[in-house]
């Protein structure tokens, strides 16, 4: 065999183990039993697999689905041949094997498998879902596939939902609490921050601005740097627990430190457009703000200024360049005053002096 071959048939065998072998499903799935129906002439469509994940919180939200989360659990699909759907393509019918009928949304979709999801469902029953808008690859008509799938009791469990680490980031001014899950949580559509209290018994009003399945975005009004608080959230639960339950966040909210600094001065020489331009650059320790009237003016030991109360200063959110108007000469001392500057959050504007040597970046 020459050597061609030998690698034609090694990337065929590749593809097929890749391609064709079943790949084991995550710990927290379970293969469910199954059957699939196609209706309409022609050849079925073939449905590898079907796998149980749980309840769970979406990442993709159809444009079917309405409503909350609350109580949705996930089913993911596997095709063996490849399928195509209809813009329109939706659930249209959830039923047990006790009659009861359940609210179905078809989630994330591809050409090889789809999610579905089903509200308030129960373990322990068989499910018939019935799937319209879908066809086989290069086939004329969509068609309907019907999936009868057995789910089997879970149980009930007391797991409490533990919190990993709590972080207070307040970077841009806005002060919010990071509260990060040891484990997978599930959120009820209605969850909420039901009480804020700091460690002088002072109340407060809190919102959930983000969450995860392992993590949520906390924001206090009005919040007092500087103090310890307890914030109760109810409607959330671990992943594999029976019920929802309301848990206490402690978080410590550092007092602010408003001493805004100077850490870093660069001065640049440029020769752009025919002509040459100076300027001289200072970083600071925090974020800052400032005002229609902040300037910064730098001068030699002889009190001859090389930017006044007129030059052009360009601003970012940690940093400040103004432009000269002669260049520095290098390892000669330099003074400064920056104007009407302070850390973002903080009540009142300072004016920061300095100096610096000249040398070119």
């Amino acid at each position: 065999m020459n050597f061609c071959k030998k690698i034609l048939i090694g990337l065929l065998t590749t593809c097929l183990l890749t391609g064709l072998m079943p790949h084991p499903a995550p710990a927290s799935s379970v293969k469910l039993s199954f059957t699939s129906k196609t209706s309409g002439s022609g050849d079925d469509i073939q449905v590898r697999r079907v796998k149980y994940d749980g309840e769970t919180t979406p990442d993709y939200w159809d444009g079917n689905i309405s409503g909350n989360s609350a109580s949705l659990h996930e089913l993911d699909v596997d095709f063996i041949s490849r399928v195509m759907w209809k813009s329109s393509a939706k659930v249209t019918s959830v039923k047990d094997n006790k009659g009861k009928t359940y609210k179905g949304y078809l989630g994330d979709r591809d050409d090889d498998d789809c999610e579905i999801y089903i509200s308030k469902l129960k373990t322990g029953r068989t499910y018939t879902i019935v799937i319209n808008g879908i066809k086989e690859f290069g086939t004329a008509k969509y068609r309907k596939l019907t999936l009868k799938v057995k789910i089997p009791a879970m149980g009930s469990s007391s797991k409490k939902v533990k919190i990993k680490k709590v972080t207070v980031d307040d970077d841009d001014g806005i002060t919010e609490i990071d509260v990060k899950f040891a484990g997978k949580v599930i959120w009820k559509g209605n969850a909420k921050i039901t009480s804020v209290k700091d460690d002088k018994g002072k109340s407060y009003t809190g919102h959930i601005t983000d969450y995860d399945d392992d993590d949520c975005e906390i924001f206090i009004h009005n919040i007092t740097p500087g103090r310890t608080y307890k914030i109760k959230i109810s409607g959330v639960k671990a992943v594999g627990a029976s019920s929802y339950q309301t848990i206490t966040v402690t978080a410590k909210v550092p007092a602010k430190n408003n001493s805004l600094a100077v850490k870093k001065t660069e001065y640049d020489v440029d020769y752009e457009h025919g002509r040459t331009e100076w300027t001289v650059s200072f970083d600071f320790n925090k974020k800052i703000s400032h005002s229609q009237s902040s300037c910064v003016i730098i001068t030699d030991s002889a009190g001859n200024e090389y930017s006044s109360t007129s030059s052009y200063v360009e601003w970012d959110d940690d940093e400040c360049e103004v432009h000269l108007s002669s260049g520095l000469t290098e390892g000669n001392t330099y003074y400064y005053k920056i104007t009407d500057v302070k850390p973002i959050g903080a009540g009142s504007y300072q004016t920061l002096t300095g100096s610096f040597i000249a040398y070119e970046d």
